[in-house]
């Protein structure tokens, strides 16, 4: 009895672990992706970036496999993966393209911070389509973290402004795939789901590039970050993830995500040596609460 009870804490705190891991990586991914060079296309960087992890997968599946038995699927199966491949990585390359446009034009912590509107948007999303009604309370969570977003951009340059805006648009465009996995992986493996939309984001934008004459060879270095960047953020911290939903529950995992904000903050000073001004800072602290607010509430609904 008391060895099961020990075991059970354990797996739980290796899953908070395992999502303090994936909040680490997604914060690393912001930094390689503000290193990157601005002479690429958004579009260049999003077909690097996915190439990279969908390689890192493979490399990994084919030394190791992933994560044992649980994550294996037949080759007779992956046709059931075919539309929500497809459509997963349409949304994913313009996510990707916006999230690069605002790193450059806002910087990682304003990008991050404002990155936290996918939990708003997935919740209002999810209410539209998915028929789930919202509470007074999580209601004042959204208001709170639009709030947020408010004070952030407030006496800011159009520049500036210019990110936010993109960062917004990437924040819509991952809370909806969040909605179409939802919906139309409920019974996939998800690991697969992750690995063929590398594959897919990276099939469209080489397409892309290729055909509207914008493809273009980074040097050795703009290379690096970007594959690197991709495996961090795409593959690592996704993999991260979805092992600590083995072990905690999903309601706990997502909980933490405002963490990734606090380490973006703090590996922009050491890679960059650069803060947020106290306004910025301000804004995002209220949208961290605003977040979690929407979220712990959003978990007792799902409780009861």
């Amino acid at each position: 009895m008391k060895t099961n009870l020990f075991n059970k804490k354990s797996n739980i705190l290796l899953g908070y672990i395992l999502v303090a891991g994936t909040a680490f990586f997604t914060a690393f991914s912001y930094i390689f992706g503000k290193k990157v060079s601005e002479e690429l296309y958004p579009e260049t960087v999003a077909f690097y970036w996915f190439f990279g992890a969908f390689l890192f997968a493979v490399l990994k599946r084919l030394l190791f496999g992933v994560f044992g038995t649980r994550f294996r699927v037949s080759l007779s199966d992956l046709w059931k993966y075919k539309e929500l491949m497809v459509i997963s990585s349409i949304v994913t390359v313009f996510g990707v393209a916006f999230w690069v446009i605002a790193l450059r034009s806002a910087g990682p912590p304003v990008t991050s911070f404002l990155m936290k509107f996918q939990v708003v948007f997935s919740v209002m999303l999810g209410a539209f389509f998915l028929k789930e009604r919202l509470r007074k309370l999580e209601i004042f969570g959204i208001f709170l973290t639009i709030f947020g977003g408010l004070v952030i951009t407030y006496d800011t340059s159009s520049f500036e402004l210019h990110g936010a805006f993109y960062a917004v648009m990437a924040a819509f465009c991952y809370s909806c795939l969040f909605i179409i996995v939802r919906k139309k992986g409920s019974d996939l493996n998800m690991m697969m789901v992750a690995t063929l939309r590398s594959l897919g984001v990276s099939v469209i934008g080489i397409l892309y590039l290729v055909l509207s004459g914008r493809f273009q060879l980074p040097n050795n270095i703009d290379l690096v970050y970007m594959l690197i960047g991709g495996t961090c953020g795409a593959y690592i911290g996704k993999a991260l993830q979805f092992q600590a939903i083995k072990l905690v529950d999903v309601s706990r995992t997502t909980a933490l995500t405002p963490l990734e904000a606090v380490f973006v903050v703090l590996l922009t000073f050491l890679f960059f040596d650069t803060v947020p001004s106290p306004l910025k800072l301000i804004g995002g602290s209220l949208i961290i609460i605003g977040v979690i607010f929407l979220l712990i509430f959003r978990k007792e609904k799902g409780n009861q």
